[in-house]
């Protein structure tokens, strides 16, 4: 009778046990291997048998999982007792497996990523920690990935499609990486990487921009998968790791909110990135003690070089810094907070315009950002209205901007934002024009009075003949239609010539003015002249 206790023991006895009892196998049965496969899994342990010479001398079936023993010598012949003594092990196996198996995986997902296979958080950090010490941490960039209008791709085909793209992007990571560096998966579309600074020109071009086909069931689906990249360049030896993903992370947030594709992290954009941390702790606080302000950015009539207008820009003043909108407006957006900062801009913009008049400067055409965030409160025409008469604005000089969107429920509401601001007299811009799917049917469907052709459309070295196609049709439907056309991100005297050959002459941009505040819009209305 095979000593079933001595097999118990060893299995039970370490971390490596469960394989090291089964090699006894081999010793006490005459057997070339044990074979464990279910669907998802299979394990063949040693030993030297071709997997389809022999067939297997039992079988043992066991909750999805098929357990099967193979001899490794033909002319053996098993007697009834071994027979049942290999049956009886089979089954202390199965159950002894099933805990092994449930031990491996429950461990496997306490640091690897469920879908991808990648690191999760406590994995990369645990896997760092590993390296740590046989590195130069001074010699590596960590990064922090973002996979760019990811949620369009699910939105277009299908979630699955966008997981096996998820998958396609981590494999591709995973192949990167060398045996001293890491790759991980917090979740959703972003990733982090732990990489020698050596390869970050390497790493870059790899992951920034990947081409991947993919197919699920009928439908195939051509995917360009964009990074945003956040990195920093590790200076220290401390084993801060969260410090370490939170500082790239930070240089993704700004990348992402700057329009940029990479962003490397400086000392003094962490110093305003931890100071704007505590923005939603004291964001009110702020507001009332003055440090949110309306900066002007002029709008200039390109054949006389005259001021046709102003746009009101909020900025905060920190410490004596401009902080840059991109790094606090994406918070306030996400939390809401950026309905009271859009009001309170709007509010001291219409004050000005009331000096303005009475400092005899003239009529000022004047415009205000509203975000898309405003537009949920029910009673928004009513505020902006309210202001407006407030300060005795006339309605013709004060101009709405807002965003063209993708969303029905929220085109709706604009078109009724629109149509209320049309029938009292106020006129709305379209800011950021044909950068969404709807540009055409703004133009047919919204009552606006202006619409501001969006920068990246001339925002190039070298304005071909392409370009004049397209934005020249812009500017001429909306001459057709009565709708006034500005041009924003002017720079430079070959973009202002482009656009008076194609009949806009309007522009707003860093060629004219970067935005300034009050007391220096002043100064340029004296000197510039306005209408």
């Amino acid at each position: 009778m095979y000593d079933f206790i001595k097999f118990i023991d060893i299995l039970n006895s370490s971390n490596n046990s469960f394989k090291e009892a089964l090699y006894l196998i081999k010793d006490d049965f005459h057997v070339g291997r044990l074979e464990i496969k279910s669907n998802d899994y299979l394990e063949c342990l040693d030993i030297i048998v071709d997997k389809y010479k022999y067939k297997p001398i039992l079988s043992y079936f066991y909750d999805n999982y098929v357990f099967n023993i193979y001899q490794n010598d033909d002319n053996y012949i098993y007697n009834e007792e071994e027979m049942n003594d290999i049956n009886a092990l089979l089954r202390i196996v199965a159950l002894s497996f099933k805990n092994y198996i449930y031990e491996k995986r429950n461990h496997e997902n306490t640091y690897l990523s469920f879908n991808t296979r990648l690191y999760n958080t406590h994995g990369y950090i645990k896997k760092i920690g590993e390296i740590f010490d046989n590195i130069n941490p001074n010699e590596y960039n960590s990064y922090f990935i973002n996979l760019k209008g990811f949620g369009l791709i699910n939105r277009l085909y299908s979630n699955e499609i966008g997981d096996n793209a998820i998958l396609y992007y981590a494999n591709k990571l995973k192949g990167f990486a060398k045996e001293d560096e890491v790759v991980g998966h917090p979740g959703g579309d972003n990733f982090v990487a732990f990489i020698k600074r050596s390869r970050h020109e390497e790493f870059v071009k790899a992951i920034s921009l990947v081409n991947v086909k993919l197919q699920n069931n009928n439908t195939k689906a051509d995917v360009t998968i964009v990074a945003v990249i956040g990195y920093v360049e590790i200076e220290e030896t401390k084993k801060d790791f969260r410090t370490i993903i939170s500082k790239a992370s930070i240089a993704c947030q700004y990348a992402r909110a700057s329009k940029k594709s990479i962003v490397k992290l400086t000392d003094e954009l962490y110093d305003t990135a931890i100071s704007i941390k505590n923005v939603e702790n004291t964001f009110r606080e702020e507001l009332k003690n003055g440090n949110f302000v309306a900066y002007y950015q002029p709008k200039f009539d390109i054949e006389t070089e005259k001021i046709v207008g102003v746009e009101a820009l909020s900025r905060w003043i920190n410490n004596g810094k401009i902080v840059p909108p991109a790094l606090f407006i994406p918070i306030l957006e996400q939390n809401g907070e950026i309905k009271e900062l859009d009001l309170f801009i709007l509010e001291n913009l219409c004050k000005d315009i009331h000096n303005f008049r009475n400092q005899g400067h003239g009529r000022v055409p004047a415009s205000c950002n509203l975000s898309r965030k405003d537009f949920e409160d029910d009673k928004l025409e009513e505020k902006v209205i309210n202001i407006i008469k407030k300060y005795n604005v006339k309605s013709e000089d004060i101009v709405i901007e807002v965003t063209e969107t993708t969303n029905l429920e929220e085109n709706a509401r604009l078109a009724k934002f629109i149509d209320v601001m049309h029938k009292n007299g106020i006129m709305t811009s379209i800011d950021d024009f044909g950068t969404g799917y709807s540009s055409l049917s703004v133009l047919r469907d919204f009552k606006v009075n202006e619409i501001k052709i969006d920068r990246s459309f001339i925002n190039k070295e070298e304005l071909n003949d392409t370009d004049e196609i397209i934005i020249g049709s812009i500017i001429d439907m909306a001459r057709r239609l009565n709708i006034d056309v500005i041009c924003e991100g002017v720079e430079t005297k070959q973009q202002i010539d482009f656009l008076a050959k194609l009949g806009c002459f309007r522009a707003q941009g860093f060629y004219y003015s970067k935005p300034v505040s009050k007391l220096e819009f002043e100064d340029m209305l004296i000197k510039t002249g306005s209408i």
